[in-house]
């Protein structure tokens, strides 16, 4: 198994399961056919790399051996998924049901990601596509600031209607998740939420991105 993945692994599925808090978890979860060593190199050189743009990132190495429970607590709410992306870019593309991307929403999600300054998105945050929430969904993109965030669902040209209202309910859900999880242990954030599109909707789409408070833009 190639190194950066299983790390990135073994931070996103210990951090989501709670697993973090209990070291014993944490070691069974590492995945057995990567080499010790050599993950530990891989910490070593995708922290450095990692905090020349996230200066408040974690210590990557201290979850390999050393640190003490309290210090894993402390890390168990910390967003590992958008750590994982400075350090070893995002994860492979799939889909929350399984089926494989489309090439068209790959491009359009991709699109977004690039195009913060468009989108409105806060000037402070780094892009990431594919940005777990707690709930177990995962957003199209999202740009997190220290005072704004920015959540972003796409969907391409022939996507149907009710496609489209799935699109919306699933932001505002994200919305009310990371405005949940930030209440907790802050910082407190104002949380937009977009639908970029290929084309202009139905009238009857737009009434329902307005009436949830969700942005909508043609790309």
């Amino acid at each position: 198994m190639d190194a950066q993945r299983a790390l990135y692994r073994y931070l996103t599925k210990c951090a989501r399961k709670g697993e973090l808090a209990d070291p014993e978890l944490a070691r069974a979860r590492m995945p057995g056919s990567a080499d010790a060593h050599e993950i530990a190199s891989v910490a070593e050189a995708m922290h450095e790399r990692m905090v020349e743009h996230y200066p408040d990132a974690p210590d990557l190495r201290s979850l390999l051996g050393g640190a003490t429970p309290d210090e894993l607590e402390a890390l168990q709410g910390y967003d590992w998924v958008t750590a994982g992306i400075y350090a070893f870019g995002p994860p492979p593309t799939k889909t929350i049901s399984g089926t494989p991307e489309s090439s068209a929403h790959r491009a359009l999600k991709e699109w977004a990601a690039a195009n913060g300054e468009l989108l409105g998105a806060p000037a402070d945050a780094v892009a990431v596509t594919e940005r777990w929430f707690p709930s177990g969904d995962e957003s199209d993109a999202a740009f997190i600031g220290a005072s704004e965030a920015l959540i972003v669902e796409v969907r391409p040209l022939g996507a149907e209607a009710h496609e489209l209202q799935q699109a919306l309910f699933a932001l505002v859900k994200m919305r009310a998740v990371l405005e949940a999880e930030q209440s907790l242990d802050g910082p407190e954030r104002v949380v937009r939420a977009m639908l970029v599109l290929e084309a202009e909707p139905l009238p009857e789409t737009r009434s329902l991105s307005d009436r949830l408070d969700v942005q909508l833009l043609i790309s």
